[in-house]
């Protein structure tokens, strides 16, 4: 009778030592996939860092001082129009091994703090608007023309400022005279198109609708 309840008692044991390593790999697991997203997301902020650079790197004194300027104008409007705080956005150039380099600050309230990208320090998504103005910016400065294709822009911009990326980008659009051609899955976005599909899956099959 001893030796059954013991063995009952080890199965138990083990039992529950087996739950416990289950939930440790399943904790890991979720580590793992927030640590790719933020992966993810670093690479695609610091590529829209990095054309700024070549921009400026390609260009003479007097055109990159008129970038700069540019860049600065853009990206504070586009953080004043969603966040409706009192921002300032600014490019200090330098030359660095005979090649100029911009570092980025961002003022707001009588703070200037620097941004070195992924700036996951600030809430609301102002990273990703950042990111989004200096996209817009670098297409306007670089002379292309046509379309702009966006993909899930301002996709980590809280709920609270959604509707303010949407109206940001519909001024833009109107003031450049700027097609946007956009895929996202935030309705305030959605609607802010002058004509918006929604797509659904129906046992495999697409289905288009007008929203």
């Amino acid at each position: 009778m001893y030796q059954l309840m013991k063995v009952k008692a080890d199965l138990r044991r083990a039992s529950q030592q087996v739950t416990t390593k289950l939930a440790q790999r399943d904790l890991l697991a979720e580590q793992m996939e927030e640590a790719e997203r933020r992966k993810a997301r670093a690479e695609e902020q610091l590529a829209q860092f990095d054309l700024v650079q070549i921009l400026l790197q390609a260009t003479s004194d007097f055109a990159r001082r008129q970038a700069k300027r540019r860049i600065e104008e853009i990206v504070t409007s586009a953080l004043s129009v969603v966040f409706g705080k009192d921002y300032s956005f600014n490019v200090e150039l330098s030359v660095k091994g005979n090649q100029p380099v911009a570092e980025y600050f961002l003022e707001s309230e009588g703070v200037v703090t620097q941004l070195k990208p992924p700036d996951y320090d600030r809430g609301g998504g102002v990273a990703d608007v950042v990111s989004l103005a200096l996209k817009l910016a670098v297409a306007e400065l670089s002379g292309v023309r046509g379309p702009l294709f966006l993909d899930e822009v301002g996709k980590h911009v809280s709920q609270e400022f959604a509707p303010n990326v949407a109206y940001f980008l519909k001024e833009y659009s109107d003031q450049f005279n700027r097609q946007i051609i956009l895929i996202t899955h935030n309705q305030h976005l959605a609607e802010i198109g002058d004509i918006s599909l929604g797509v659904t899956q129906v046992r495999g099959t697409s289905k288009v609708t007008t929203i």
